[in-house]
C-alpha cells in the first residue's frame, strides 16, 4: 500500500481500501478428545459485584494437548463455612453472556486446541456463612470454589470475597453456565497510543445514512495519539462494529503496507458493515472498536439513521 501519514484530519486522503476478511475461527465440529484435566489447564477467576451479588467465572486456558471441554463442569464448595452452610448449586444455560464475534464456536470446545481459552460463568448470591447478620455481612466465607471436570480432575480455586447475606433463612445460590469458547483481554501493557474518529463526522441531526438490506459505507481515522512513530504489529489487528443491538461483527483491519503512523498523525481506512434486512428502521447507533482484546480499547461511536432500501 505506501501510503504515508497524513496530518490528523487535516486534509482528506485517498483511504485504506476495506478487506472483506474477517478473523479466522477453530472448526465447529471436530472430533472428540480425551476430556481435559486439571493440570493441563490455566485457571483464572473473577467476581465482581452486581446489587449484592458476584458475578463473572473462571477462564481456562489449555496447556497442554487438545482436550474436550463440554457441558457443564461439576461445581461446590470448600472449607468449614461452606460445610455450615445451607447452598444450592444450579445449572443454567448461560449467564452474563453476550454475542463474542472473536470467540470460537462452541463446537470447538469437543477439541479445545492447546493455547486456546474457554470460560464457565458464574452468579453466586446471598452467602450467609457463620457470623453472618441481616445487615448484609456474609460472615465467613468458604476458602475454595471447586470445579469438577468430565475426566475426575478437580480444580480448587481460592475464594476472597462472598456476596452480601440478603436472607439468612434461604439457602446461598450458584449459577453455573456451561462452557463457552472465550477470549482472555490482554494486560495494561497492551494499550495502544490511537484515538479514532468516523468520517464523515455525524450529529443526531445528520447523521450516518444506512439502509437496510445494503452496505453501510464509512471511513475510520486513526490517528497515533502518542509521542513515538506507531507501526502495526505482525498481523493486523482486529476491529469490530456493531449497530445498535444488532449481532456484531470482526474484520481484520487492512493494516499490510501501511508504514507507520507519525505522532499526531492519522490514516484513513474504508470500512464496510453490511446492514441486515431485518434492521429496526429509525435512529441506532453504530460502534467502532479497535484491537478490541487490548487493555482499554479505542472505540468510536456515530449515530445513524436507518431506512428501507
Amino acid at each position: 500500500m505506501g501510503l504515508a501519514s497524513t496530518t490528523a484530519l487535516a486534509t482528506p486522503s485517498p483511504a485504506i481500501p476495506w478487506l472483506d476478511r474477517q478473523p479466522p475461527r477453530a472448526g465447529a465440529h471436530p472430533a472428540l478428545a480425551p476430556p481435559c484435566r486439571a493440570a493441563n489447564l490455566g485457571t483464572r477467576l473473577f467476581l465482581q459485584g452486581a446489587t449484592g451479588s458476584l458475578v463473572g467465572g473462571v477462564a481456562l486456558t489449555n496447556r497442554g494437548p487438545a482436550c474436550a471441554l463440554v457441558g457443564w463442569p461439576g461445581a461446590s464448595f470448600a472449607g468449614p463455612a461452606a460445610q455450615a452452610t445451607h447452598w444450592q448449586v444450579r445449572k443454567v444455560p448461560g449467564v452474563g453472556e453476550g454475542a463474542d464475534p472473536l470467540a470460537d464456536p462452541v463446537g470447538s470446545l469437543r477439541a479445545l486446541a492447546h493455547g486456546k481459552s474457554a470460560r464457565v460463568g458464574l452468579v453466586w448470591s446471598n452467602w450467609c456463612g457463620p457470623g453472618s447478620s441481616a445487615a448484609g455481612s456474609s460472615g465467613q466465607r468458604p476458602t475454595a470454589l471447586v470445579l469438577r471436570l468430565a475426566g475426575g480432575t478437580t480444580m480448587r480455586l481460592p475464594l476472597t470475597r462472598a456476596p452480601r447475606c440478603d436472607s439468612p433463612s434461604r439457602p446461598s445460590k450458584l449459577l453455573v453456565a456451561p462452557f463457552r469458547p472465550f477470549v482472555p483481554q490482554l494486560p495494561p501493557s497492551s494499550q495502544l497510543s490511537l484515538r479514532l474518529a468516523i468520517i464523515p463526522r455525524a450529529t443526531a441531526a445528520n447523521p450516518l445514512p444506512g439502509r437496510r438490506g445494503a452496505l453501510l459505507r464509512y471511513r475510520v481515522a486513526v490517528t497515533n495519539a502518542g509521542n513515538h512513530p506507531y507501526h502495526f504489529g505482525r498481523s493486523c489487528p482486529l476491529y469490530v462494529e456493531q449497530l445498535g443491538g444488532i449481532q456484531p461483527r470482526a474484520y481484520v483491519l487492512n493494516c499490510r503496507g501501511v508504514g507507520e503512523i507519525a505522532p499526531r498523525h492519522s490514516l484513513l481506512f474504508a470500512i464496510v458493515l453490511p446492514v441486515p434486512a431485518s434492521a429496526p428502521l429509525g435512529s441506532d447507533e453504530l460502534t467502532f472498536e479497535l484491537a478490541p482484546r487490548t487493555s482499554n480499547p479505542p472505540v468510536v461511536q456515530a449515530p445513524v439513521r436507518v431506512v428501507r432500501r
